[in-house]
């Protein structure tokens, strides 16, 4: 993300009679930042009367495949169950069984994180907890950006377009889990422009209904539209380049995958969007991508592990066959000339790691591609054939454009 809002989550502890300490922890668009602000306040108080504390049961079928929901304790799932429901109601303060504030603001972190569909609340919030002696308590009062018929507008909205997806995708709803990911994997960039400076950035409404957003729109909008389509996805915070950023998680066949569907739109690296080809509108280096290719660019925040993903059955490079684990001569020529002959635009030699990268690396440059540009003039009767590429070092990968004209 290339600019984030600063957001505050306070947590306040009183203790008898009655120190509240107030703990900020700074969000820069609702993901979590590295530094932590403390401040103390003394207040006396003769009395403190504790209310009766109601706590809202949400159906199983609606959390039962939350990611983050799933990793609390039988108590944290009741305090996030009735922190969901006071959202869903716009209440300005949620009392909630716990004393711990600053757990409770990671409880209201998990719900915001499981429901991309939460659009009206900014992901900012003062909890307050009070411990005395007939209990405990805390009482958390969300941030709202909008109510009452402006939200009922929006909501509108973004149903209406939701609709207008699945008439669309009908087809692609009874295909494989891989294929209904890279669906929306494609749909999202195509859809979604990075705009730094769009409004409602760090929620669904921006991407979804905008078309203009942030990495968490990008993040809101993957899961949301995979959850409709029955794929199991979640939302993941950590850095890239040392900046906050946010990207998903999925399970497909089986196997745990991340993908980054803001990484895989080029307008999000290219300051001229113009200079962007039509064979270069999507990146797939972050399409169903293990750890091991994730964490050369990313870093995850580590407040909640996250499942092993190790696999690379259902990578994008490896479905296609330009997956290489060693350097392999003839495999590339063969691939390349396929490419050439079937009139394909771009050709991508994806390396598992630095060492089969640079084996083929010279080979490719310096001796097949330019092969394969003397098949393709031949081919198609070109006095010369054009081609540019790409040599991505970090990634490990060489992607070559064909011009046939």
């Amino acid at each position: 993300m290339r600019r984030r809002e600063n957001r505050f989550l306070k947590g306040c502890v009183v203790l008898c009679a009655v120190l509240i300490l107030a703990v900020a922890t700074g969000i820069v668009g609702m993901l979590k930042d590295t530094g932590f602000v403390s401040k103390e306040k003394l207040t006396f108080f003769t009395e403190q009367a504790a209310p009766v504390v109601k706590t809202q049961e949400v159906p199983a079928g609606e959390v039962e495949e939350k990611f983050y929901y799933q990793t609390l304790n039988e108590e944290e799932k009741r305090v996030y169950e009735t922190i969901l429901q006071g959202i869903r109601e716009n209440q300005k303060g949620i009392d909630v069984p716990m004393t711990e504030a600053k757990r409770v603001n990671q409880i209201f972190q998990f719900v915001l994180n499981d429901f991309p569909d939460i659009f009206w609340c900014s992901g900012a919030a003062e909890t307050t907890a009070y411990q005395i002696p007939e209990g405990g308590y805390a009482q958390i009062c969300p941030e709202y950006t909008y109510e009452g018929e402006t939200k009922e507008q929006m909501q509108r909205k973004i149903n209406a377009e939701t609709k207008a997806f699945l008439e669309q995708v009908q087809e692609i709803q009874s295909a494989s889990e891989y294929d209904r990911i890279k669906y929306v994997y494609e749909y999202v960039i195509r859809t979604v422009d990075y705009v730094a400076d769009a409004s409602d950035s760090q929620n669904l409404f921006s991407a979804l209904v905008g078309k203009e957003s942030v990495c968490a729109g990008y993040a809101r909008e993957t899961q949301y539209l995979l959850e409709k389509l029955g794929v199991f996805c979640t939302y993941v915070t950590g850095t890239t380049r040392g900046q906050p950023h946010a990207w998903n998680l999925v399970r497909c066949e089986g196997n745990y995958y991340y993908v980054d569907t803001t990484w895989g739109d080029p307008v999000f690296l290219q300051s001229d969007p113009s200079e962007i080809s039509e064979a270069q509108q999507i990146q797939y280096d972050y399409l169903c991508c293990n750890e091991e290719e994730l964490f050369r660019t990313h870093e995850l925040d580590g407040e909640v592990p996250m499942p092993s993903c190790t696999s690379l059955q259902d990578n994008y490079y490896v479905r296609e066959g330009c997956y290489y684990q060693r350097f392999d001569k003839e495999r590339m020529r063969k691939q390349l000339n396929t490419e050439i002959s079937a009139g394909k635009e771009v050709s991508v030699f994806k390396f598992s790691g630095k060492a089969a990268y640079e084996e083929s690396r010279e080979i490719l440059l310096n001796n097949l591609i330019r092969e394969g540009a003397s098949n393709l003039a031949a081919w198609y009767q070109l006095s010369s054939a054009r081609y540019s590429y790409q040599d991505d070092e970090v990634l490990y990968k060489i992607t070559v454009y064909w011009q046939y004209e």
